[in-house]
């Protein structure tokens, strides 16, 4: 099967829902306008379809390997590393003075929507040089900036984020890699695990950003530094320098993200490995957080553009697959076959897939908007509200597009049936995929830690109540829809459930029990994802209803037949219709977990840390 992007609910999301024009009235974005990015997506979706998807499955059966000590990646990789750097697209939201095109970053998010899925492995090359370079652009020397920006933009050369060790993965603070400060540079040494693009042969260079402890330094996340080390020194031409004794000691055998080299990597083992410090000492948790909180976007990005992917297969196959008859000639042996797209559990499964994907689509690319205006807007109310609305659902963002995504996935091969579970079919590698999403970056479980434990008490609750006003207002306004007024109803019910319950888990927390109050820290993530989804796909169906109701009055459509007429023959129309069925689903049929997950909170359980494992 052929690798498909929706690009009308893309267009729908930038144009008509976000209205992303409205960004050309900062200065900064003031030389771009819609066609400029319809032009950008198109030319996305050529790269995709035509250069990247193609490398999917022969990267899945032979991927990144170890040979000789040297990690190679497979030549379809590096053919299409190629073209992808040589259209710019790793520079696309750069800043120009590092030779990127400046483009907002809900543009670069599409973007990243359309090329993620078509090879999950591919994208993690650039994607973790581009994060890293943006986090060097703010937060690292002039030296830095100067050094490796551009190069790193252009994919010239790579780069990589360096946390995990094997006895310090999700717990940071236990890092062991040390670092000892040698006149105005640091040497290191160390080893680290899991490093995702830590070796390769793609680029000239790879410029590691990493944690280590400084000597003498305090224990726990507050000794630890941040550092950025070039494999091979940088000579003061710019021209590559010796050795930094970098090295590569293995690659993992992964369960999907094959095209991807996961590396083992040494520091300072057989010699000096030098580095230079990103921001103060003892500061680099803080800073790291910056390019995490990037990385955990884009992730969730990730999570969504799979689900998506996948969707689009099981929509494929429902409408070719001839299988059994309709229900209600279930009792006639000479009924016609039809296509499994007419029985109403697959129709189920393709609904949920799509209501998982618009969803959450809506709800990443809204975070990116939401970015771009705080970096720009000079309305400092603005910029305050709509920051504490991004810190608060980066970890939603994160976790639940990729535990529905992956989910999503699951439903996309139990569509497919016995084939789905071939290779050929080409969902079994998004499953495979997709599953790592829910676990680097910051598993569900720290997300949810975070959301509960840190967002929804930051600022004095701040950060939570301007969600709750968002969609207080929402429903106020909208209570009364001809169409979905019951669902905006149900929506600011299950927004007081989740008010609720987290005063219930925080009073739990200050009442001297936090471990209880976060043993339904999961569950709480999840019930606060169903929520601000049921929030966005509701607002999404209002804007289609309404240019719905426009198509049908310039149509003549007045009754019944003649509305059917035109969803029938009308794009647009059906697309619109769709929209709101989609909310319409989500909201009765998953934003009710709101309630199973309240009535557990509420009964106090307890039993997973009192029994004996």
């Amino acid at each position: 099967m052929a690798y498909k992007v929706d690009m009308r609910d893309i267009h729908f999301n930038l144009f008509e829902m976000l209205g992303v024009e409205t960004l050309s009235d900062f200065e900064r974005f003031k030389d771009f306008g819609p066609d400029d990015y319809k032009m950008i997506l198109s030319e996305a979706e050529k790269l995709a379809v035509n250069v990247i998807a193609p490398t999917l499955s022969i990267t899945d059966k032979d991927g990144a390997r170890f040979v000789d000590g040297k990690v190679v990646v497979p030549e379809a990789v590096r053919e299409a590393f190629h073209t992808f750097n040589e259209g710019g697209w790793g520079a696309m939201a750069a800043p120009p003075e590092y030779g990127g095109q400046g483009l907002p970053a809900c543009i670069s998010m599409a973007v990243g929507d359309i090329l993620t899925a078509a090879n999950t492995g591919f994208g993690a090359y650039q994607g973790l040089t581009s994060a890293s370079a943006n986090l060097i652009a703010t937060e690292g020397s002039e030296y830095l900036r100067e050094t490796f920006c551009e190069k790193m933009f252009a994919g010239q050369w790579g780069g990589c984020m360096v946390l995990t060790e094997a006895q310090a993965g999700s717990a940071v603070g236990d890092i062991k890699t040390t670092a000892r400060r040698d006149g105005d540079t640091y040497l290191l040494t160390g080893n680290k695990i899991f490093i995702s693009g830590g070796d390769h042969d793609l680029t000239e260079n790879i410029i590691h950003v990493l944690l280590a402890r400084l000597e003498g330094a305090p224990p726990g996340v507050k000794g630890l530094s941040l550092f950025a080390a070039p494999k091979y020194l940088v000579n003061p031409d710019g021209t590559l320098g010796a050795f930094n004794h970098i090295q590569a000691t293995g690659v993992e055998e992964k369960m999907g993200m094959h095209a991807s080299a996961t590396c083992s990597v040494s520091y300072g083992e057989d010699g000096p490995c030098r580095a230079w410090i990103i921001g103060e000492e003892n500061q680099g948790i803080q800073v790291m957080f910056k390019l995490m909180n990037h990385a955990r976007l884009g992730v969730g990005l990730q999570g969504m553009s799979q689900a998506a992917a996948a969707y689009q297969l099981a929509l494929d196959y429902a409408r070719e697959r001839i299988q059994g008859v309709r229900i209600e000639d279930m009792k006639d042996p000479n009924a016609p076959r039809v296509p499994i797209v007419e029985h109403p559990d697959i129709r189920r499964m393709l609904m949920n897939q799509k209501a998982i994907v618009e969803g959450t689509r809506c709800l990443v690319y809204t975070c990116a908007f939401w970015l771009d205006r705080v970096r720009n807007t000079r309305d400092e109310e603005e910029r305050k509200r709509l920051n504490n609305l991004v810190e608060l659902l980066t970890p939603v963002c994160k976790a639940y597009s990729t535990e529905m995504g992956f989910k999503s996935t699951c439903d996309a091969l139990q569509v497919h049936g016995g084939y789905g579970y071939c290779e050929e079919y080409g969902v079994s590698v998004l499953v495979r995929d997709a599953k790592i999403g829910t676990i680097y970056e910051g598993t569900t479980g720290i997300q949810a830690l975070d959301l509960l434990g840190r967002k929804v008490a930051m600022r004095s609750g701040a950060l939570f109540m301007n969600f709750v006003e968002l969609l207080t207002d929402f429903a106020a306004k909208h209570r009364d829809h001809p169409a979905l007024g019951r669902h905006v109803a149900w929506l600011d019910e299950a927004k007081d459930t989740l008010a609720q319950t987290t005063m219930n888990l925080g009073a739990r927390a200050m009442g001297g029990t936090p471990g209880n109050a976060l043993l339904y820290a999961t569950p709480y993530l999840f019930m606060f994802g169903h929520v601000a989804c049921s929030y966005f796909l509701l607002h999404q169906a209002m804007v289609a209803f309404d240019k719905l109701q426009q198509l049908y009055a310039e149509a003549g459509a007045q009754d019944e037949a003649g509305k059917k007429e035109i969803l029938a023959r009308h794009p647009d129309a059906k697309y619109y219709f769709n929209k709101v069925q989609t909310a319409k689903f989500f909201v009765t049929n998953i934003l009710p977990g709101v309630y199973g997950i309240a009535k557990s909170v509420e009964s106090d359980d307890t039993s997973p840390i009192e029994a004996l494992f």
